[in-house]
């Protein structure tokens, strides 16, 4: 491999000059670790591999690696269908360097990365702070001994462990800094627990409708409040259960019951729901919605909604009004409607206003002021 420090240095310049990297300290770290060491093949879809030692892929494959790209580096087949699920990838550079400059460590600090992967943003990590301060923990062993082995080829030793991330890890805590780098829908009372005074967590709080990387500082023992930025992250869910790759470890279910439906009109245009802000704000109103996709049939635009417990919407725009089909354990389409009243009442403000006091017990959501709470967005943290 004689051109990868010439194509990492071209990347460098990249995400600097796009504004995605304006810390030294993270430039030269970007530019020294050997992105390609870390991801030997990828797979563009769940049969198709790129890879450096196969002669007919080999370049296509390096000039994907040393470019602003998520590569999917592991698939797992869904229990009970014929589905394979992504459960591992390199970050996209971009968003591994918004979340590293917006962890903020100094020197000495240690740090806790929920979700090893590849071990990439692990080296990373090291690179700047030291491998002593640094640990990382991933519910797959296979993963961990990959990236162990891999690190131990820069000559980097952090602690690893296999294991539930939504526990952290307590054999190093407390930590300066936690950083995760999978998906979670409320922050876990462990990482709370585990974080020093006025340490901060950076992780992606999302849904399956909207997602947005937050920044969070413990401001007293029990409690973590910050912002959320502009960036949305779409990371992989922090899963508990190796063999599974859906975040609670259980059946995915299609099934949706159309029996005892009922129908209404309004005057909300769905298309209203194709604002990424609104979107955040359904998702803090109700995180249990899980689907929302759209569809032509006889010319006529279907917008479809379904949440966990079996409950669904289909929402079709008229000329003057909007026809309404639901059903299921609950309406969901009322909760479009009540996020849709509260974004509008609140002058529709974009997700960076919107901020979150966590404590093991409770999330509290808030616009602009920790003390401007929202209480129709407060909820049980999980």
């Amino acid at each position: 491999m004689t051109d990868w420090k010439d194509k990492a240095r071209a990347l460098v310049k990249d995400l600097s000059t796009s504004g995605h990297l304006s810390d030294n300290q993270w430039r030269q770290a970007f530019q020294a670790i050997p992105r390609h060491l870390f991801v030997p093949r990828f797979w563009q879809d769940p049969v198709t591999v790129l890879a450096g030692d196969d002669p007919a892929t080999a370049d296509q494959w390096l000039q994907a690696v040393y470019s602003d790209q998520s590569l999917t580096t592991q698939y797992a087949p869904v229990p009970g269908t014929d589905l394979m699920w992504a459960t591992s990838s390199s970050t996209k550079p971009s968003l591994m360097a918004h979340m590293l400059t917006m962890l903020h460590p100094h020197t000495g600090h240690t740090v806790l990365e929920i979700g090893t992967g590849t071990g990439y943003n692990t080296a990373l990590l090291c690179h700047r702070l030291g491998d002593t301060h640094v640990t990382s923990i991933d519910i797959d062993p296979d993963l961990i001994a990959a990236a162990r082995a891999r690190l131990a080829t820069l000559g980097y030793c952090p602690t690893l462990l296999a294991g539930d991330g939504a526990r952290g890890a307590s054999i190093n805590a407390p930590y300066d800094r936690i950083i995760a780098t999978c998906a979670v829908p409320t922050i876990p009372p462990s990482w709370i627990d585990q974080l020093a005074p006025s340490g901060i967590i950076v992780a992606d709080l999302r849904g399956d409708l909207a997602s947005s990387i937050a920044i969070l500082r413990k401001n007293q023992p029990d409690t973590v409040t910050g912002r959320f930025s502009r960036v949305p992250g779409h990371f992989m869910w922090l899963r508990a259960d190796v063999a599974n790759p859906l975040r609670d470890g259980g059946v995915y279910n299609t099934l949706i019951d159309h029996a005892d439906a009922d129908q209404y009109t309004t005057t909300l245009d769905p298309r209203i729901l194709d604002d990424p802000d609104l979107r955040f704000v359904l998702q803090l109103t109700d995180p249990t919605l899980q689907h929302l996709w759209h569809s032509h049939h006889d010319d006529t635009p279907t917008l479809h909604l379904s949440a966990e417990d079996g409950s669904w919407a289909q929402a079709q725009p008229h000329h003057d009004h909007t026809l309404i089909t639901q059903g299921g354990p609950r309406r969901i389409w009322t909760t479009i409607e009540h996020a849709t009243t509260l974004w509008n009442q609140l002058g529709r403000p974009s997700r960076d206003r919107f901020g979150l006091t966590a404590t093991a017990t409770t999330h509290h959501y808030w616009l602009d002021h920790p003390n401007n709470k929202l209480d129709d967005l407060t909820v049980a943290a999980a």
